[in-house]
């Protein structure tokens, strides 16, 4: 009997997630078409169809759910079976502090995969702004944080781009609009904030802001809802929510860095991993 070439479970699994050929692609680093070869021999070797699709969409049928589902588990004990033969140098207690920033729909994924990654540590995560992380890296309070970077030096190690976008509804296309822009917006102090605030005012558009949140996903769950838009990064667009494309000829919006931030000495062999976990399970990083 012919195995299963851990390859095509990974790149099924990333279709299945992202519902897209294309984003799985770019997760991946391969082309649309060379995701669709290993998906047509997968499911060739299975003798099932796994996946339906259509010019907007893709679904999984029964049996890829049921695929799914032990493919996770597949990749994620051989992951685990990896980072423990290659002897990790990452071992004792290690405080990260993780930017509630990064697609609050996506963090406990992105958590765990760290976790899987770092066998022999004793991990402990603390979500928050990015100016929390900071002060409570400078009090000792934390390890390591995953934050926006200020100035790049050497206690920093950069480790990933996020593209800042107008975002809306899923359907706010068939939604009436106002004649005033209705914003979602983070309390201040927030990048998204002034990013958003300052290209309305270049633009000259007129805005009214119905919610102010003081976290992303608060955010992200009033305009899921239709309450209004916003600006978040491309990472944490998800489900329930789009890109308002009528919204990018207000003028150019600035992409935030992220940077790992600590003078902890695993600072070096943490941010190598978080380079892989990011774009694995995000949109939109770099």
């Amino acid at each position: 009997m012919q195995d299963i070439d851990l390859e095509l479970l990974r790149c099924f699994a990333s279709v299945a997630e992202l519902r897209s050929f294309t984003a799985a692609g770019a997760r991946l680093g391969r082309s649309q078409s060379a995701v669709s070869v290993r998906i047509k021999k997968l499911e060739d070797l299975l003798g099932a169809q796994l996946l339906t699709r259509n010019n907007q969409d893709v679904q999984l049928t029964e049996r890829g759910k049921v695929l799914l589902t032990k493919a996770r588990h597949i990749l994620e004990e051989s992951e685990r079976l990896m980072s423990e033969m290659r002897g990790p140098s990452v071992s004792g207690k290690l405080r990260i502090g993780l930017l509630e920033y990064i697609a609050p729909h996506r963090l406990p994924e992105i958590m765990t995969a760290l976790q899987r990654k770092l066998p022999s540590a004793e991990v402990q995560f603390h979500v928050g702004l990015s100016s929390t992380l900071k002060t409570a890296l400078t009090n000792g309070n934390i390890d390591l944080a995953l934050a926006l970077n200020d100035d790049a030096n050497a206690t920093s190690t950069v480790i990933a781009e996020d593209r800042l976008v107008w975002v809306e509804h899923e359907e706010a296309n068939l939604i009436e609009t106002s004649p005033e822009l209705e914003l979602c917006l983070m309390e201040r102090p927030c990048i998204y904030r002034e990013a958003a605030l300052e290209t309305l005012s270049q633009a000259g558009l007129e805005y009214r802001e119905v919610m102010t949140g003081n976290s992303v996903q608060a955010v992200r769950n009033a305009v899921r809802s239709g309450m209004g838009v916003t600006v978040l990064g491309s990472s944490s667009v998800g489900p329930g929510l789009k890109v308002a494309r009528n919204l990018e000829g207000l003028g150019p919006l600035p992409t935030v860095n992220l940077c790992l931030h600590g003078n902890d000495p695993r600072r070096p062999d943490v941010a190598m991993l978080l380079e892989d976990i990011l774009p694995r399970h995000l949109n939109g990083f770099q």
